[in-house]
């Protein structure tokens, strides 16, 4: 567990869940909600129902990783802010997140908790027309949908509710001009009998960039642990509001915060990470001369302790500003100033608030939205913002071309086989399908706009790495084949065979066995003249399925053996695929000529069952295992013997293996 400043261990109050598709309920999901996040584009956010994002490293699993799985993480924590008066003057404000010093910490001050009254469902939704949790409703690749509320009770915590509901919806794309950022949409319901005014909205946050290869932060005695003081931090904002050197020529109206490490961390970790305030269903209305957007950057630790004005617990004569009056300040914390020098590397914790927003009477919604956005650096950064921007202000709509195929995978000697359905555009009784039916996909895809037919091919990539390791797709893959419609337009290739089964079938030949291939299937659209549009494909990140070449299952009636490689087994081998997060992980050892259905137990000498594996598939005849046992503990040098059952015939081959270390 990251300890955040070497504190002490603490107990990890929120119940972690794991990703589920479609729409999910108290029965499906274990509540809280802490384990969700974004997957199907380059950043990785975790997304919960308790008002924060990120998960404070108390899990491996990405709390801001960009690219995801490349082990480089850029956010500890963040959460939103929501702050009013009453009509009687009380100011108050509820906090998703604050300084704190690990997860577990921000438990104790957490002011929005699961909204449980009706037992509202979180929603994982899906706008690909065959993803198994395609929606109609949906409006991104990934859709997210979460209520939560301030009306909680918190053990020893004095904080008087606002009476709020809010419900999240996080936006994914996987599209190459939209995978870059994860949009936040905080819709807040007043759900008090009373009217709350003079509200402001903020978005805080704690970024930290490092590569968790390199220093770690999950382990509080790994040998070198996370740098949280190295980080430089900063803003944008309009030319009417912030000095020239903070504004975007190109990008006038920008309000975003930003961090990226000082040093980049020997180049293992040189992306930016941004948070971009896009708008809100109502306009702010501050004071003449008063910015609508503050943006705040304090020091770890230094977060206001009080709500509203409070003395200083130092010096009794001086009084504070609360957390409303930083929201509502109209600052914009940056450069070398007489407080603070803002240029320094530091542990740097920021807040982007707007507001006021005058009056919210009972059952009345005010919707602010935010891009959580990163880049390779400050120019990708700007321009992945402005992006997000754009989505923002078109309504999210963005044509889609045909989806990609969903891939099934086997395996045949030094080759790999692909499948996929191609669709069909009516139904067994010969009458058309509705437009959003999956089984139309991806072949007969109808055009949002014209509700005509607008598929015309595929492209197969494939990458010699693991899936982990594969970061941006668009960098590391590379095209291996392409298939076009005869019908006059492109290259005219035509389209893969169908198989036996009528699935179209690419067989990629010339591969190694038993390294990790990765490969993705994309569908594109023709360009439309007639509508001013060019070709639209579906994404990289679509499909993307890992695959380790070999032999296809041993015939029953002719099992001639199982192979085993490497054998001996050496731990530098380079069938290890590294990921950096653990020596042991990634590490294989091959079975081979397995039947379909087989099981496998590795013993020890003295006959100790060490791991027994089932092998289920009728596409390959390898399996491997990981050499750890089945309690998940590393397996020591020296020689060890295995077992091979078919299940179907009850025969059983036998061999020996030599591990070394």
């Amino acid at each position: 567990m990251a300890l955040k400043h070497r504190l002490t261990r603490l107990v990890l109050l929120a119940a972690i869940a794991g990703v589920c598709l479609g729409v999910v309920g108290p029965d499906a999901l274990a509540r809280p909600i802490t384990g969700l996040y974004t997957d199907v584009g380059l950043l990785g956010l975790t997304v919960t129902n308790l008002g924060y994002v990120g998960n404070g490293f108390e899990t491996t699993r990405p709390s801001g990783e960009y690219p995801i799985n490349s082990n480089v993480e850029h956010i500890f924590l963040g959460g939103l802010w929501v702050g009013a008066e009453t009509l009687d003057g009380d100011r108050r404000v509820s906090t998703g997140a604050q300084d704190a010093s690990t997860l577990s910490a921000g438990e104790e001050i957490r002011e929005f908790g699961d909204y449980l009254e009706t037992v509202e469902p979180v929603n994982v939704w899906s706008n690909q027309q065959n993803a198994l949790n395609y929606n109609a409703a949906a409006i991104a690749n990934m859709h997210i949908e979460m209520p939560f509320t301030d009306a909680i009770s918190l053990p020893n915590s004095s904080h008087t509710p606002l009476g709020l509901k809010v419900v999240l919806r996080a936006f994914a794309w996987s599209n190459q001009f939209a995978d870059d950022y994860v949009i936040l949409e905080y819709n807040i319901i007043n759900q008090s009998s009373s009217v709350l005014q003079n509200l402001y909205v903020g978005y805080w946050t704690d970024t930290t960039i490092g590569n968790t290869d390199n220093t770690d932060p999950y382990d509080d005695n790994a040998p070198v642990g996370w740098n949280y003081y190295d980080d430089v931090n900063g803003a944008f904002g309009p030319a009417a509001w912030v000095p020239p050197a903070y504004t975007v020529p190109d990008d006038p109206d920008i309000w975003m915060m930003w961090e990226r490490d000082d040093d980049g961390e020997d180049g293992l970790a040189t992306s930016w990470i941004g948070c971009r305030l896009l708008g809100s269903s109502r306009t702010a209305e501050p004071d003449s001369g008063t910015a609508p957007v503050s943006y705040n950057a304090w020091a770890f630790r230094h977060v206001p302790a009080e709500d509203d004005f409070y003395p200083n617990p130092d010096d009794p004569g001086e009084i504070l500003e609360g957390k409303y009056q930083i929201m509502s300040n109209g600052a914009f914390t940056v450069g070398e100033t007489q407080e603070r020098d803002y240029t320094i590397p530091s542990d740097w914790v920021a807040l982007l608030s707007t507001g006021p927003f005058p009056l919210l009477v009972p059952n009345d919604t005010l919707t602010v939205t935010y891009a959580i956005v990163a880049g390779a650096d400050s120019l990708a950064l700007l321009a992945n913002s402005r992006l997000a921007q754009q989505a923002y202000d078109n309504g999210f709509d963005q044509l889609d071309g045909p989806p990609s195929p969903l891939l099934e995978v086997g395996t045949i000697d030094n080759s790999i086989r692909l499948t996929w359905e191609p669709g069909v555009p009516v139904d067994e009784n010969g009458d058309p399908l509705e437009a959003d039916d999956a089984r139309r996909m991806p072949e007969h895809h109808l055009g949002e706009l014209d509700q005509l037919p607008d598929f015309q091919g595929y492209r197969v990539y494939r990458a010699r790495l693991a899936k982990g390791q594969v970061g941006d797709p668009y960098e590391t893959m590379q095209l291996v084949a392409e298939f076009d419609l005869v019908d006059g337009i492109g290259f005219d290739t035509g389209l893969p065979p169908l198989n036996a089964q009528g699935r179209r079938e690419f067989i990629d030949t010339g591969l190694t066995d038993g390294f990790p291939y990765v490969y993705s299937v994309i569908s594109y659209s023709a360009a439309n003249p007639v509508l001013g549009l060019g070709e639209l494909s579906s994404s990289l990140h679509d499909n993307l399925v890992e695959v380790y070449p070999g032999p296809g299952p041993a015939d029953p009636a002719d099992w001639g053996g199982v192979g085993v490689y490497p054998n001996p087994y050496r731990a530098a081998s380079l069938f290890d695929e590294r990921t950096g997060r653990s020596v042991e992980k990634g590490r294989h050892i091959w079975f081979t000529g397995l039947p379909a259905r087989s099981r496998i137990r590795i013993y020890t000498v003295a006959g100790d069952v060490v791991r027994t594996i089932e092998h289920d598939d009728p596409n390959t005849g390898q399996h491997d295992w990981d050499v750890l046992s089945d309690y998940g503990r590393v397996i020591a040098s020296g020689l060890y013997i295995f077992s091979v059952e078919d299940l179907t015939t009850g025969e059983v081959r036998r061999g020996k293996l030599v591990i070394i270390k």
